[in-house]
């Protein structure tokens, strides 16, 4: 009941931050209208990998596989999110980048290291797959999941350290409804996340339980 709410008020921040963007506001540059939807899932691409490794420690310091199961979850909402960013970015790019690349993707700085990032947790999830016992694919995930989260901070200080097209974003220039429009998208974003990733953890909790019955009735006869 409690998951049904959350997902309502999502879609009710969703739809009005719909309306905001597309009829109520109007940008002073026409591309922020893909602002609405590359900054909020970038965001949350960053703090569901941050909700994954946080969950990884606590699995290495209480070896409960509830901490294993979030920081798996998690980091599968992160890679979906973090798909959006890149698909997202990469046509706004073009459409502010036109008269400088004309290009999708130019392996900006920005760009590469979020495909980074993108691989690098497949590569956790690849890894987690690939080991076959439970125990062993847990804390091997979970000191993985740890080294790979080094891959975020590359990506917010790539604009710094290396040229890039990409601004900073202290530096974009939005109106107060802009502004408004964009952290109605994020709260909207972020709420969706909180729904996906209790109802996935949830469906993981029955799925477990129907397996230790199983088992437990296999192991009796």
């Amino acid at each position: 009941m409690k998951r049904d709410i959350l997902l309502c008020v999502a879609a009710a921040v969703s739809v009005v931050a719909s309306y905001m963007a597309y009829v109520a506001v109007q940008p002073v540059r026409e591309d922020l209208y893909f602002s609405y939807t590359h900054v909020p899932a970038a965001l949350i691409c960053f703090l569901a990998f941050f909700v994954s490794l946080a969950a990884s420690v606590m699995y290495l310091w209480k070896r409960k596989r509830e901490y294993d199961r979030v920081a798996e979850v998690s980091a599968i909402l992160g890679l979906v999110y973090g798909a959006v960013a890149l698909v997202s970015g990469a046509i706004w790019a073009h459409a502010t980048w036109y008269e400088t690349t004309g290009m999708y993707w130019s392996w900006d700085p920005k760009q590469a290291t979020m495909l980074i990032l993108c691989v690098a947790y497949m590569g956790y999830l690849s890894l987690k797959l690939s080991i076959g016992g439970v125990e062993k694919r847990a804390l091997v995930g979970a000191v993985y999941n740890i080294l790979a989260f080094s891959t975020i901070p590359l990506t917010f200080l790539s604009v710094s350290l290396w040229s890039s097209l990409h601004p900073i974003a202290s530096e974009v220039s939005m109106s107060l409804p802009v502004k408004q429009t964009l952290s109605l998208n994020l709260i909207a974003a972020l709420l969706f996340f909180v729904y996906l990733l209790i109802t996935a953890f949830t469906v993981w909790s029955l799925e477990d339980r129907v397996d230790r019955i199983a088992y437990e009735k296999g192991g009796g006869d």
